[in-house]
């Protein structure tokens, strides 16, 4: 019958050998000791302590007490042989213990294999995470909730220009003087960099002092529900600011020279009210000359600027995509770690096993691993989309081309419709309702121009929420693009001046009259013609027809006069 004392002995997870210091008998062993070595308890009882070690100095250590030398031990690693001459890794502490004139020492050892095995994988991790730190383009900083530093990339130290000696003295507090010294808002970076305990997501720039920007990125770090520190990551932005402030400055400049030219037009036209009657022709063709002259100036202007913009944005999108393709990448590496991890968790004690099923469910591990398969699509989705339209303000940099090449009407009413999205999606539901039209010869990035124009004039025609339809048609000698709106319609007063150079119904200082001008005038060039139809407060139609066969000699001579025509294009 086991006694009680064995019993007790069997119920610990530890290793428990009791040895004669007198020839280094196992005279006591519990059942995790058998276990563990692959011995039964009778077989532990007729070996010697030096039967089972494997490690020089313990072997020493065990002929020290044989020769009379007893000393305890506090929690050392050492080597075990198991039954099968496998080598097992221990943590041990021997004890001294004398009972009815004999000495013993009490073994107690832990099995640290898992544990070693564990820790190899944890740095293996940390290794990958360590170098995706690094991989990236930002300065990456962490801090804890006690505000110390507890990782920063080289990219962070460079950025700043943190000297070599507060990285080797470890001197958090130096490190973050120095870095709110090179920013203009000393107290405000410093203020930022010790905020922790702010849940919110954070973006901001801070303005250094030799004129660099840098772009500040913040996330709190969750153990839990609870925040434990904060992760930072600063991008030097300078020469997209730089070239924000620049488009910002030539937009006004623009602005300014629209508005002084009609101002000045406005003033001419004063001056020549008394012989209008006699030079009306005149002043009419003058008039549509200089129209076209600043409309030209104007889209050329734009244009150059939409080519910068798109430039310096396609290559941070770039980097921007480039990574976001290496981060799934890891984390797919990161994912079949954690598979392999779930395929040896069963090989844990209970305890542990209770451990990493309770880590699990706090962080919802299952949830974060969809979740992130989620953001990485939606992310590549955003980066394509910003892509698209960088694209499309490249075709729109063109605007003044004027070569005829063979090109499809539908992909420039997508393009078009990306540059104004912006204009129309808070105004309008968009219904596209495309025939497959057939090439024509054309010069695509005017025409663009012309569905630009009358895409604009819809949204600005619907009051609240509305709808613009786009429909493509075709016959054998010509193609027809209709733009639709549900908007409040045009006046039959106004509809057969509606292509007059500066006709408009807008307010002063909210149109120019000039692009339904410019827009009819390019169709003219094209040898095709606008229709116009137009209900009162049910909405506006036009129709753009264009000839399948162009003649060239005609169309280098360019169109008609819009204002003689009009009338006879305007109404169905």
């Amino acid at each position: 019958m086991i006694s009680l004392e064995q019993k007790m002995l069997d119920h610990s997870a530890s290793m428990i050998l009791l040895v004669d210091t007198d020839g280094l008998q196992i005279v006591r062993a519990n059942r995790q000791a058998g276990q563990v070595l692959g011995y039964t308890v009778d077989e532990l009882l007729s070996h010697k302590i030096v039967d089972i070690e494997s490690s020089l100095p313990d072997v020493f250590y065990w002929e020290e007490v044989a020769a009379g030398t007893f000393t305890e031990i506090e929690w050392q690693e050492g080597l075990y042989c198991g039954a099968d001459g496998e080598l097992i890794e221990v943590s041990k502490s021997i004890s001294l213990i004398r009972h009815e004139d004999k000495t013993y020492l009490l073994v107690q050892a832990r099995d640290i294999r898992q544990e070693r095995k564990t820790e190899e994988q944890l740095e293996q991790t940390l290794s990958r995470l360590r170098a995706t730190l690094e991989a990236t383009g930002n300065g990456i900083l962490a801090i804890d909730w006690h505000g110390r530093i507890v990782s920063m990339n080289r990219m962070f130290s460079a950025m700043w220009a943190i000297p070599d000696e507060l990285l080797e003295q470890h001197k958090d507090d130096a490190v973050i003087d120095h870095v709110s010294s090179l920013v203009k808002e000393q107290a405000a970076c410093r203020e930022r960099l010790s905020a922790i305990v702010d849940s919110e997501a954070s973006d901001e720039h801070f303005n250094l002092a030799d004129g660099r920007v840098f772009e500040c990125k913040s996330r709190p770090q969750y153990l839990g529900e609870h925040i434990v520190g904060r992760v930072f990551s600063f991008a030097d932005v300078t020469r997209r600011v730089a070239a924000e402030d620049a488009l910002r400055e030539s937009r006004d400049e623009l602005e300014r020279r629209v508005e002084q030219r009609t101002a000045e037009l406005q003033s001419a036209n004063r001056d020549l009210q008394a012989e209008r009657e006699q030079q009306a022709a005149l002043i009419a063709r003058l008039e549509e000359a200089q129209s076209q002259l600043i409309q030209s100036e104007k889209m050329a202007s734009i244009g150059q600027l939409a080519a910068g913009v798109a430039h310096e944005i396609n290559n941070p999108v770039g980097f921007v995509k480039s990574n976001l393709g290496t981060l799934q990448r890891y984390i797919a590496d990161l994912g079949t770690v954690l598979k392999a991890y779930a395929e040896i968790e069963h090989e844990l004690g209970e305890a542990s096993q209770a451990s990493v099923s309770q880590l699990k469910k706090d962080i919802d591990l299952d949830y974060l691993q969809q979740d992130l398969d989620i953001l990485l699509t939606e992310t590549n989705d955003g980066v394509q989309r910003v892509q698209d339209i960088v694209r499309d303000l490249k075709n729109f940099s063109h605007v003044s081309s004027t070569e005829f090449v063979l090109a499809n009407l539908e992909m420039g009413l997508d393009s078009t419709l990306n540059v104004v999205w912006n204009e129309l999606k808070y105004k309008a539901k968009v219904v596209k309702e495309y025939a497959a039209i057939p090439e024509i010869m054309c010069a695509p990035s005017q025409l663009n121009q012309v569905f630009m124009n009358l895409l604009v004039n819809a949204s600005h025609a619907i009051e609240e929420r509305g709808q613009i339809s786009i429909r493509t048609t075709s016959s054998e000698a010509e193609v027809r693009v209709e733009i639709e709106d549900s908007g409040r319609g045009i006046p039959p007063e106004n509809l057969s001046r509606i292509f007059e150079p500066f006709f408009t119904t807008k307010p002063v200082g909210k149109g120019t009259g000039l692009g339904l001008s410019l827009s009819y005038g390019i169709v003219k060039k094209h040898q095709g013609r606008i229709e116009v139809s137009s209900e009162v407060g049910k909405g506006t139609r036009f129709t753009v027809i264009l000839p399948r066969q162009v003649d060239y000699a005609a169309a280098e001579s360019g169109g008609e006069n819009p204002g003689q025509s009009a009338q006879a294009d305007s109404g169905k």
